[in-house]
């Protein structure tokens, strides 16, 4: 099991910081430490891996071509990306009663805008505007094309059909005004708060990414000051959002319980692309490779000591971060961590009687070859790999059994 009080501490930090990014060597479990952070919150998460090629469109939102119609023309809608899905998923959007004096409010703040100006309202039947203006006496009118009054009706006759909905037959402007004036002037009957629990956003490998391309606007809102409805932005698309219960159709915002986790290799060259705008915008914390080793629990827990003291020993010829001390031109970013020793059960049987075989197959399959690369172009590359392999087999530097 992981180490329950490390998990409480990035616990502490992630609630207090909204976003965190675990960095550390390659193989040093830092998803797998990201997806344990999430279970003991018992939160629901999700998981994506950035990489050159995803976007903003992935990520927020954008265009998306839409199928062949039956003509075969492709045309294209705006698409929430997977971020903004997610924070959807985070809040509760709840239907208000009304009553029937939202509507009546909703009837006199037409009227009022009638005592500006004519309003111009298209039909629900055909592609004939229809032009309503008020009266001397306060009655809502239509016009004919003579500039006299065709029609006119009651406060109450309207209420009557915004409550009901129901219209008589031939009455096509009451139930055209109507309609309008339920899209136009009844005010928002939803409610929108934050969910009750965590939602965590996982973001493997999130220097692989163009992240300001990725981020867009969003820089601003995912800060840790401005989450809630204060960080609201507009998109890029926003003026595409036509649906008013879309919870974003005013703009778009981070709720309060959605947190972020990043994950990053310290070895990676796209580490360098790392914006310090975003930068600032994290909490980090170093997974070292010999404190995150509970994904050894999940197959090999019979074998955890001893997979421990092999990883430790060769972790600390790659560097030795007490003394200072190890291989020329590596660092404790090289050390080879529990995920690496985790494909042991790859090679396993069931009773784990081959270990032997298991070791070996996991050096020469795995380890020879990323130790390799660390040492590529490195002075005397080819004796220090030499080295790590008699100290991974427990063997002296001269070949003999330790």
């Amino acid at each position: 099991m992981e180490n329950s009080d490390k998990l409480d501490k990035y616990i502490q930090l992630l609630e207090a910081n909204k976003n965190i990014i675990l960095t550390g060597a390659p193989g040093t479990g830092k998803t797998h430490l990201a997806k344990a952070i999430a279970k003991k919150m018992e939160a629901e998460y999700e998981f994506v891996q950035f990489h050159p090629s995803y976007d903003y469109t992935d990520f927020v939102e954008g265009l998306r071509p839409t199928p062949p119609d039956k003509n075969g023309n492709i045309g294209f809608e705006r698409k929430d990306g997977v971020f903004k899905e997610f924070c959807k998923k985070a809040i509760i959007r709840k239907w208000n009663t009304i009553d029937s004096n939202d509507y009546k409010n909703a009837i006199k703040r037409f009227k009022n805008e009638l005592k500006i100006n004519f309003i111009k309202i298209k039909s629900f039947r055909s592609e004939t505007i229809i032009h309503t203006y008020i009266d001397d006496k306060n009655i809502i009118c239509v016009q004919n094309k003579s500039g006299q009054k065709s029609w006119s009706t009651s406060d109450n006759r309207l209420l009557n059909y915004l409550i009901s909905k129901i219209c008589p037959p031939n009455d096509t402007y009451l139930k055209s005004i109507g309609n309008y004036i339920l899209d136009n002037y009844l005010q928002s009957n939803i409610t929108i708060t934050p969910n009750i629990g965590n939602y965590i956003f996982i973001i493997d490998e999130i220097n692989r990414g163009e992240i300001s391309k990725i981020f867009g606007e969003l820089f601003f809102s995912i800060d840790p000051g401005y989450r809630g409805e204060k960080g609201l932005v507009k998109t890029q698309y926003q003026n595409l959002i036509t649906d008013e219960s879309d919870p974003f159709y005013e703009g778009f915002y981070v709720p309060e319980n959605v947190y972020i986790i990043g994950t990053m290799n310290d070895i990676d060259r796209s580490v360098e692309s790392m914006d310090f705008a975003m930068r600032r915008r994290f909490a980090w914390i170093d997974v070292k490779a010999n404190e995150n080793t509970g994904m050894l629990d999940e197959e090999l827990s019979d074998m955890k000591d001893e997979i421990i003291s092999i990883m430790k020993r060769l972790n600390e010829v790659i560097w030795d971060e007490d003394n200072n001390t190890g291989i020329e031109g590596l660092s404790a970013a090289y050390h080879i961590g529990g995920s690496y020793f985790s494909k042991l059960s790859l090679y396993l049987n069931k009773e784990h009687t081959n270990k032997q075989e298991a070791y070996e197959n996991l050096w020469n399959n795995h380890l020879k070859g990323v130790l390799f690369e660390y040492l590529r172009g490195t002075i005397n590359a080819m004796e220090n790999l030499k080295i790590l392999e008699r100290v991974y087999f427990n063997q002296d530097i001269y070949g003999t059994e330790g």
